[in-house]
């Protein structure tokens, strides 16, 4: 029987894996059956026939795929986990806590790093290897920190969805940056190819596995916020970044033909789209779908930067490509920080965006807070607050409210966010006729939300 893409790249990959046994992930070496030299050999020489066709033909992977209908009908909800897994500041206790309280929201999804400068801390080495086979360059990845992610999501019934990214150490661009692009794509191209081998439908984790409830990863996100200064040094360039994408898509093809490789969660996509298409025509028709962070000071903000995010792919071109919302939240603390809201209003903040942005006619595929928990201990710190969740994973008034709007996200009929008036404009509408209202009944009290009062909630979450 001929060996599958996926058989053939996670023999390339080879060196170390994890396993998970007793609730606890340890390291083992792969078990691969001794081969003679000459079926060694023949193996290597397909695997360079698989990965030198998905290296030069990202236009042909793409063709064989079916189009993108944008469509809201199955919307995944979830969150990010913040810093659970990748600040050394939350326990494997606390982390299994955490998730347990996750689930029992209803959320189904969960984003989170699978960061190649973790896996790969070793640049490949020239050569031959034999069992498993390999020729040219041969790379050990170390799983350890994606096992974790995988299997603990795994075991409480939550899927992942991997942002591949940063660079690994000696493959920086900017030497000491690893937000600075790879120097090249190809490695980048192997660790995306590792990744669907390893966590796709059929990967070696699942077989290594067998104790875990399987949830193949079907979905990849591309880096994170590439548009922005902060996550690409140094400074934001779509033409590489088109590069680094087509690249990235190909090699997951290449393993996991039904996969669905995402732009990676844009600031501003009006903007970085139509610069990317500019850039590298090449691009459009490979596009599966576009995460973005539409943050904003109210939900009528978030809601109506969704709308325009979509109105402006859908003039590019793109109207069936799917979006992925894969931030959007509110700190609490220190008061007047970057996306600060007041404590007692993020609760219905969240549920508002949750109901608003489940079931439209906008193309959604995913609503993913940030975040589910972050340490909440330096209150000077903005980033130690956006987390719904506190510390030790009691309820909250925020995951109570996330639980509701899980709920209010399929329910109710189809709601007109993208080809209806704008929320901000709608808004402004309801803000000064409830204006109106007091002055002319000075006595009455008008809710700015009424249905977000904690009444409303209740009966939401009961």
């Amino acid at each position: 029987m001929r060996d599958s893409p996926r058989r053939l790249v996670r023999c390339f990959v080879g060196g170390a894996q994890g396993r998970t046994e007793g609730g606890h992930i340890k390291l083992v070496k792969n078990a691969n059956r001794l081969q003679s030299p000459r079926a060694a050999l023949a193996s290597v020489l397909a695997l360079a026939a698989i990965l030198l066709l998905g290296l030069t033909g990202p236009a042909r992977a793409a063709s064989s795929r079916p189009a993108l209908a944008a469509s809201d009908e199955d919307v995944a909800i979830g969150v990010n986990t913040g810093v659970l897994f990748n600040s050394h500041k939350f326990t494997r206790a606390q982390i299994d806590a955490q998730l347990a309280a996750l689930a029992r929201t209803g959320a189904t999804t969960v984003r989170s790093d699978a960061m190649w400068e973790t896996a790969e801390p070793n640049p490949p080495t020239n050569g031959i290897q034999l069992f498993p086979p390999a020729v040219g360059l041969i790379r050990h990845y170390d799983w350890r920190h994606d096992d974790l992610i995988a299997g603990m999501l795994a075991a409480h019934g939550l899927s992942w969805l991997p942002i591949i990214d940063y660079t690994a150490a000696w493959d920086e661009t900017v030497p000491g940056d690893d937000h600075s692009p790879p120097k090249s794509v190809r490695d980048y191209y192997a660790y995306a190819a590792a990744v669907a081998a390893r966590y796709g439908p059929g990967g070696s984790f699942w077989s290594e596995n067998s104790n875990l409830p399987p949830r193949p990863v079907d979905n990849y996100e591309i880096w994170n916020e590439p548009d922005s200064h902060y996550f690409w040094h140094p400074a934001p360039d779509p033409a590489a970044y088109a590069d680094l994408y087509t690249s990235a898509r190909a090699a997951i093809l290449t393993v996991e033909p039904t996969a669905r490789v995402i732009i990676g969660g844009l600031t501003s996509p009006p903007g970085f789209l139509a610069s990317l298409l500019n850039a590298a025509p090449r691009i459009r028709g490979q596009i599966d779908g576009v995460a973005i962070h539409p943050y904003g000071p109210t939900p009528e903000h978030v809601l109506d930067s969704v709308r325009t995010d979509r109105l402006a792919m859908n003039a590019d071109g793109m109207s069936t490509v799917p979006l992925y919302v894969t931030e959007f939240g509110w700190t609490t603390h220190p008061k007047g920080a970057h996306d600060w809201a007041p404590s007692e209003k993020r609760p219905g903040y969240i549920w508002q965006t949750l109901a608003g942005l489940g079931h439209t006619d906008c193309g959604i595929a995913a609503v993913l807070l940030y975040a589910w928990a972050t340490p909440q201990r330096r209150p000077g710190d903005g980033e130690d607050w956006y987390g719904i969740s506190p510390p030790d994973a009691s309820a909250s008034p925020d995951t109570a409210a996330f639980t509701g709007g899980v709920r209010a996200a399929s329910a109710g009929p189809l709601k007109p966010l993208c080809s209806g008036p704008s929320p901000l404009a709608a808004h402004k509408v309801s803000s000064r006729r409830s204006h109106h209202a007091q002055h002319k009944h000075p006595h009455r009290s008008h809710s700015r939300h009424p249905q977000h009062s904690a009444r409303g909630l209740r009966a939401v979450r009961s």
